[in-house]
Parts: structure tokens; C-alpha cells; sequence
């Protein structure tokens, strides 16, 4: 843990340091990037840092805001809440306001308090649950809503895949969404005339836990079987799922839409299908340009962590231009029309701070998420 954060600080100096170079600026502004790290939930917050250094690089070399370049300041939650709690201690602490994430609705819940009350801002690039839906105070998001995910994946299951009966587990290491999506996901399924078998909650990091799962799965015979958990889990729960001998059609939320789960999951995850916001493959050259630039840098191709973390800086840069220049909060700011658009479309928020967003339905199809159908703007 101690080296994780000895590395982000390096990383933090660096990403000032490399994108300052050869330009006079005056001092920055500082983005405390709040995510995990560390733990099981790693695959969101190092994406999510690495997204969020591209496009701070990419805003400093330019000359920053007004003159002033921003400073990604990075701290570890560890994948938990007492290391958000923590975290966020430690950047109110040092005078940061502005917070870049946490990256899980459990997370986000559980710092927001703390950020409102110093009145600074919480922008999270990937928290998503419907219970942080129609809220105004310090939070703004740029994922868009479950709400409007899970009836998208209920007709889907219903009226394309003639799904009837309904097993759906959710990780309970990150309550404040799974538990938000696997009801919701419920409830849609049941007002379209299908069939909840049942519903079971589990903690990735006892794997006893969600182990044990897969024989009363099998018994029950369900059409289909809806896991809510990260890319790695879902992936080690489709694994096991296929060592008992379960052959139901597999679903996912878009939290797992990670190449982690492709990794991991091989061909126990194919054919898997979930509703999507991200698509790495889309023709925009914008896109296109992210996604080269970093594989370049980073070795991998982003998920949309990363994606929403670039996003989000790119709305923070133009939040703060025009806050400075109309004397406006920077709260006041996040919420105008910027006439932006992003890398996955409008960067627009309403008056909430939630993202409007077009979505798709995507499989995993030979090892790769492949698009089967896109759906209208959701918001």
C-alpha cells in the first residue's frame, strides 16, 4: 500500500513536471484524483488515473487554464470506504477542493459529505447507482445513470433473447451500486412479465462467499444469470460458473465493460452481453486518437474508466475558463452548456450534475466487445 502511494505521488510530480516543460506558468490547480489503486477494484482507478493524466497533460502543454496548468494530485482509496474516507481527508487537509472521483458509487457516498460540507466539488467519472440520481450539492458525474441501463438490458432479455426466468448476484463490496443495479434490474425484468428466480449478494473478497453460488444456480436452471460485479470478478464468477456446469445466458453491468473481463474471463465470458456507454471502436477520429495515444503510453487499451476520467478533466478545463472569466462557482460552471463534446459524446450535465448519454447493448463476440444495437440519448 505504502509503495502504491509513494508511486502515485512520483506520478503526480511527473505529470506536472513533464507537461510543464518549457512553459512559464503561474501556480496550478490542484485536482486531487481520488480512486482504488490497490485492492480489487484496481482496474477502475488506475484506468481512471491514466485518462485523467492524458488529458491533464494535454490541457498543460496547451497553456492551461487562463495560464495556469492543473496539478493531478493522486491518492489511494484502496478499493475501500475507510481509504476514501481517507484520502479525501488527506486533499481537504492540503486546501484541495476539487475532487477527480471516487470511482464507485459506495465510495462516492461515502465521501460526499465531507467534500459538501468544506464546499468543494466531487466530480466522479464512473459513479453511476440511481441512488445518487437528482441530487444538488457537491456532486457531479459524468457516467451516465443506471436508471436507464437496466430497462435497456430488460427488453433486451426479454423480448431478444426470450430470457423468462432470472438469477441475478450482486458484489456487496460496492453496495451503494450493485445493489442499486440488481434491484432495479429486478424490478424491470418483473414489470415486463419475467421471472426473478432470486436474487443473492456476495463480497468479492471472500470468494467462499460467492463460491458456494454456483450449485444453487445450477439446480435452480435459470434462463439467464446477471452478474454485478467488477471486470475480474465477473470474469472468476462466469469461470466458476462454467466449471459447475451452469449454461444459462450471461449478463453484466457496465461497471465490468473492461478489457479486465475479456483477460480474465477468456471464453467463459463469450456471448456475455451488457448495456454499454463506451465504445472504443466508434469512428470518430477522437476516439480513435485516444485510444492509439493510450496504448502508446500505457500497454493497454483503456476501459471507460479511463475514457470518463479524460472526459471529465476536459469538462473541468472548460468549467474553470468559464468560471474565472464570469467570476462563477465552479459548481455553477460544471453545470452550463459548454457546447462540448467528448470522446463519447455531448459533455453535458443537467441540472443535477448527471450525464446525459446515448448507450448501446454490446456482446462479448470472439474475444471482444462487439456492438449489437445503439440506443437513444438517456438522461
Amino acid at each position: 500500500m505504502e509503495l502504491a502511494k509513494r508511486l502515485g505521488l512520483l506520478l503526480s510530480l511527473l505529470v506536472l513536471g513533464v507537461s510543464m516543460q518549457g512553459c512559464s506558468f503561474r501556480d496550478p490547480f490542484r485536482i486531487g484524483f481520488v480512486g482504488p489503486m490497490t485492492g480489487r477494484f484496481s482496474d477502475l482507478g488506475v484506468h481512471g488515473r491514466n485518462g485523467a493524466v492524458l488529458a491533464v497533460e494535454a490541457i498543460n502543454v496547451s497553456g492551461g487554464v487562463n495560464g495556469q496548468p492543473f496539478a493531478l494530485l493522486i491518492e489511494d482509496d484502496e478499493s475501500t470506504v475507510p481509504g476514501a474516507l481517507a484520502a479525501v481527508e488527506r486533499l481537504l487537509s492540503q486546501g484541495v477542493r476539487l475532487v477527480l472521483g471516487p470511482m464507485t458509487s459506495t465510495q462516492v457516498s461515502a465521501v460526499l459529505p465531507a467534500v459538501d460540507q468544506a464546499g468543494g466539488v466531487c466530480l466522479s467519472p464512473t459513479a453511476s447507482s440511481q441512488t445518487l440520481d437528482d441530487r444538488k450539492d457537491a456532486l457531479f458525474r459524468i457516467a451516465p445513470s443506471v436508471r436507464f441501463q437496466v430497462e435497456v438490458l430488460a427488453k433486451r432479455m426479454l423480448l431478444d433473447r426470450r430470457v423468462r426466468t432470472l438469477i441475478i448476484v450482486w458484489d456487496a463490496e460496492n453496495e451503494a451500486y450493485s445493489r442499486s443495479y440488481a434491484e432495479a434490474s429486478a424490478q424491470a425484468f418483473i414489470r415486463r412479465g419475467g421471472i426473478v428466480v432470486a436474487q443473492h449478494a456476495f463480497r468479492s473478497s471472500r470468494p467462499s462467499s460467492w463460491k458456494h453460488l454456483a450449485m444453487p444456480i445450477f439446480h435452480a436452471g435459470p434462463d439467464a444469470v446477471l452478474v454485478v460485479a467488477s471486470a475480474k470478478d465477473t470474469a472468476y464468477f462466469c469461470q466458476w460458473l462454467a466449471k459447475q456446469g451452469v449454461t444459462a445466458a450471461l449478463f453484466t453491468s457496465f461497471w465490468a465493460r473492461s478489457p479486465e473481463l475479456l483477460l480474465y474471463g477468456g471464453r467463459t465470458v463469450e456471448g456475455l452481453e451488457l448495456v454499454s456507454a463506451v465504445d472504443l471502436e466508434d469512428s470518430p477520429l477522437t476516439m480513435k486518437a485516444f485510444v492509439d495515444k493510450y496504448r502508446q503510453r500505457f500497454g493497454k487499451l483503456p476501459n471507460h474508466a479511463a475514457v470518463f476520467s479524460y472526459e471529465a478533466v476536459r469538462l473541468l478545463e472548460r468549467a474553470m475558463a468559464q468560471s474565472l472569466s464570469a467570476h462563477l462557482p465552479l459548481r455553477e460552471a460544471l453545470l452550463l452548456d459548454h457546447n462540448l463534446f467528448g470522446l463519447t459524446g455531448p459533455l453535458r450535465l443537467n441540472s443535477n450534475g448527471d450525464r446525459l448519454l446515448p448507450s448501446m447493448v454490446e456482446a462479448v463476440v470472439q474475444g471482444r466487445f462487439h456492438v449489437v444495437y445503439r440506443v437513444g440519448e438517456t438522461g
